[in-house]
């Protein structure tokens, strides 16, 4: 996990502090929440905000485990997550933020009654359009690229995202717990491997790396394609999703059970939600927002990108994120854990 700021300021140690000087801490990922909004935030409400960042689900997920006491007001994480949380009472009710309202019911289902929606969309991979001349249509192809891409592939280190391509390409339930699947994926990842350059997720690899022109494809998050643009100043990348079923990936807010700041956290929450907030935000990250009365105020070129929504029909047939068993996820640490030792041996 890259956090770009040092996250146990002295001040932030002291709850007393950060109430004193009305600061939010969030922890959400890179490039996710528009710089105007954060202004408009902090002139309207006279209140600072503080945010931190990380990687991957799982390494955000590993921190929180750590202790009850870490300085975020608000956490940005997957739906799976923030179910589990809430069940352990991290997390506070927030069924009552008036602006909720305003999501569609699907999204606001899967965050659950102790977190709101923030943005969804899809696992698909990004490239760089001036080097893959010929980009996957299927997962079977990704699984199976030309030599042009040997070492210049990245992945992510993700319980269920790092065996995704392998088993949709088996045809099989990204979530399957059949041991029998799982060590097929493994046999198909050992080859794969000597393609790989990376298993950092693509937008930290490319800001923190010397070598991240040998970058040319990576399993990424519908939008990360903006992100990298945006970044880099250049129109060089483009986001896929392969044919089939698609795989869909909803971030979620909540506001910590153990925040000094819970009244100002649910206020801030309810501004995000706030339909004009909500476009201007969207309309800067460019990643496709759950707020039905948002939609209404944005541009055709963003409502109509098939890179970031998809239809109904493949909304309907689309598979959300949902909880793995603790065995499921054992074998699949162990699956995961030994791939990525295989590379790091070798290369």
């Amino acid at each position: 996990m890259k956090l770009k700021y040092v996250l146990l300021f002295p001040a932030l140690l002291s709850p007393f502090a950060a109430a004193q000087t009305q600061n939010l801490n969030m922890y959400l990922w890179e490039d996710t929440l528009s710089q105007r909004v954060i202004d408009q935030w902090q002139q309207e409400h006279k209140a600072t905000l503080t945010t931190s960042h990380f990687d991957n689900d799982d390494e955000r997920s590993l921190l929180m485990l750590k202790g009850v006491q870490l300085p975020f007001d608000i956490v940005v994480l997957d739906n799976v997550s923030a179910q589990i949380y809430a069940r352990q009472g991290s997390f506070i009710d927030l069924s009552d933020i008036p602006n909720r309202q305003h999501n569609a019911s699907i999204w606001n289902q899967a965050c659950g009654t102790h977190a709101v929606p923030y943005f969804w969309g899809t696992v698909g991979y990004v490239y760089r359009k001036d080097k893959v001349t010929k980009p996957p249509q299927t997962w079977q192809e990704f699984m199976h690229p030309p030599a042009s891409l040997t070492q210049h592939i990245g992945m992510i280190t993700d319980s269920v995202e790092t065996l995704l391509p392998s088993l949709y390409a088996q045809g099989t339930s990204p979530f399957t717990g059949s041991e029998d699947k799982l060590k097929q994926a493994y046999e198909d990842l050992k080859p794969f491997n000597h393609n790989v350059l990376t298993y950092e997720y693509v937008l930290s690899y490319v800001r923190s790396h010397q070598s991240a022109e040998e970058l040319h494809m990576a399993l990424a998050y519908s939008g990360d394609h903006y992100s990298l643009n945006r970044s880099f100043s250049g129109d060089k990348w483009a986001f896929a999703r392969p044919q089939g079923q698609a795989f869909i990936w909803v971030d979620c807010l909540a506001v910590s059970n153990h925040s000094q700041n819970k009244s100002l956290a649910k206020s801030f929450i309810n501004f995000l939600l706030d339909p004009n907030i909500a476009a201007k935000n969207a309309i800067d990250i460019r990643a496709a927002t759950p707020n039905l009365s948002a939609l209404k105020l944005l541009p055709d070129y963003y409502v109509n990108d098939t890179s970031l929504f998809l239809s109904q029909d493949q909304i309907d047939h689309g598979l959300i994120d949902a909880e793995l068993s603790n065995s499921n996820i054992g074998l699949r640490a162990k699956i995961i854990n030994s791939i990525i030792k295989r590379h790091e041996a070798k290369y």
